[in-house]
């Protein structure tokens, strides 16, 4: 006789109640650090591609006359010194409004001291396969407008880059550490019920019924907590990824940088429940199965 399924009613062990959120809770963390570092990925490659073939040339500024005869000579001088150089494709310097603008964010609208000498900030655009020796521009620089400093966004960017995959092989590091916690919950889980139920599943191993069988009632049991809790977490993800978003459109782009998520990362957080169903379904079967063969 093939044994019924209610002959082993998972759905009414404790764990049916409290795996789920523990689940879930797991899969609200992973998906976050999966939208972190999907979101600081596309971040570093808007800075790289707005950053690679430029640097930027400060200038002293005049306090007294930031637009006057002085600060045009000054403007001239670097401008024409820098287009005469191998590789400089254009260079332009940004108009006093600008650069005070720039300061804003920290010193605030409309607050900028009469005679704070604002520094008069030169856009360069060079050939990306150009070999600049940059050391002597800054001397050549000097010599025409004492003062003069080139910001090599190469530097900087080579800098980012490193922090931001540092931070992004972290991200990692809790997706895997968070699997992993889940697996030793779902064992947990499945040996709990096996404990509780074992004169049954003894039972039905005597009376004939195969491992395969016994194994596919706890599958189903861990296919369902582990969607349930997955869904769940991926809900609240995006929830908290949503109230991020609204909250950063009142932070000027200056001190943070948009975050976004292209269709590559929203496919991958959607693929986290499925997974968190898959592993529990899989760790189910393979802690069953094990445990069964040490039946008489």
């Amino acid at each position: 006789m093939t044994p019924r399924r209610a002959e082993l009613p998972l759905g009414g062990d404790a764990t049916r109640r409290f795996i789920p959120l523990i689940v879930g809770a797991m899969v609200y963390l992973a998906a976050l650090a999966l939208a972190g570092t999907f979101a600081l990925d596309g971040t570093v490659q808007q800075w790289s591609d707005s950053l690679r073939g430029a640097l930027t040339v400060q200038l002293p500024g005049v306090a007294q006359d930031p637009e006057g005869e002085e600060a045009k000579a000054r403007i001239d001088a670097a401008v024409g010194l820098l287009l005469e150089t191998t590789g400089v494709l254009s260079a332009s310097a940004l108009p006093y409004a600008q650069s005070q603008a720039l300061l804003e964010p920290w010193l605030g609208a409309g607050d900028l001291p009469a005679d704070l000498p604002i520094p008069i900030i030169v856009d360069v655009s060079v050939d990306t396969g150009a070999r600049i020796n940059y050391e002597d521009l800054g001397q050549r620089l000097e010599e025409v407008v004492p003062g003069a400093r080139i910001n090599d966004n190469g530097v900087f960017l080579s800098r980012l880059v490193t922090l931001a995959r540092a931070v992004q092989l972290v991200g990692l590091v809790v997706v895997f550490i968070v699997a992993v916690a889940a697996v030793s919950i779902v064992v947990f889980a499945t040996r709990a019920g096996m404990t509780s139920h074992r004169d049954t599943i003894e039972l039905l191993h005597l009376i004939g019924a195969r491992d395969n069988y016994i194994a596919r009632r706890f599958v189903t049991h861990a296919l369902s907590y582990g969607l349930a809790g997955g869904l769940l977490g991926l809900a609240l993800a995006v929830v908290t990824l949503a109230a991020l978003a609204l909250a950063a459109r009142g932070v000027d782009q200056t001190l943070l940088p948009r975050l976004s998520l292209d269709l590559t990362a929203w496919v991958a957080l959607l693929c986290v429940p499925i997974a968190s169903a898959l592993i529990a379904m899989i760790t189910a079967r393979v802690t069953v199965l094990r445990a069964l063969r040490r039946l008489p």
